[in-house]
């Protein structure tokens, strides 16, 4: 079946460390990391949670660390606000201030600026 076949060659590539390869420009060796793409992301699952009492809470994600999540009018996560720490390391061993380091690299993911109401996932 097509949808197996599908699956077992994502597996088969995330198993072998070919999926930066297939979308990178000369590709990368077997093995390589979010890292070594130079893109300042990092290759960490993502931190994700959510209880009934609080919802749901994005504490770090690939892009960064969650600063801010952005809620729409029902209370829906529409966005969130992220510093990029990978880009914010290497400006700061560039001898960059730590304080420009962390505003320069400071990003927004979804909708955040629509937000009806801004949350500090580790806080709310």
């Amino acid at each position: 079946d097509a949808i197996n076949t599908a699956m077992r060659e994502l597996f088969l590539q995330i198993v072998y460390g070919r999926t930066q390869s297939a979308f990178s420009e000369d590709g990368l060796p077997i093995g390589a990391g979010l890292e070594d793409l130079g893109k300042g992301l990092r290759s960490q699952i993502g931190t994700m949670y959510g209880t009934l009492a609080k919802g749901p809470r994005y504490l770090e994600m690939a892009e960064g660390y969650v600063i801010a999540i952005a809620l729409d009018e029902g209370g829906e996560i529409i966005g969130y606000k992220f510093v990029n720490l990978g880009k914010m390391m290497d400006a700061i061993k560039k001898g960059v201030d730590p304080k420009d380091a962390y505003e320069k690299n400071i990003g927004t993911y979804g909708r955040f600026d629509q937000a009806a109401k801004v949350i500090d996932p580790r806080k709310a």
